[in-house]
């Protein structure tokens, strides 16, 4: 059995089945699809940064806490969210 798996093919096959999940866990997944999951991260900081900086802008107008955008990242629910729906 052991002369078997010593032969050029059965190396080959081996080989063949071996590689390509090692190939796509350490050289496709970092190089094309993290920096996609970067991408997404970068633009829910940019999204919660505007909807903040929104929220002190229509504070400083006066506006009440009611009437107020709420941004995502605010984990609390405002009745006023739940009146709207």
């Amino acid at each position: 059995m052991s002369a078997l798996l010593k032969t050029p093919t059965a190396i080959g096959l081996l080989t063949g089945l071996a590689l390509p999940p090692i190939i796509a866990r350490f050289v496709v997944f970092p190089a094309y699809v993290q920096s996609k999951y970067d991408d997404v991260d970068d633009l829910k900081h940019n999204v919660n940064y505007l909807g903040w900086h929104v929220k002190l802008l229509e504070e400083a107008q006066g506006l009440s806490e009611s009437e107020v955008l709420v941004p995502i990242s605010n984990q609390r629910i405002h009745e006023s969210l739940l009146s709207r729906w």
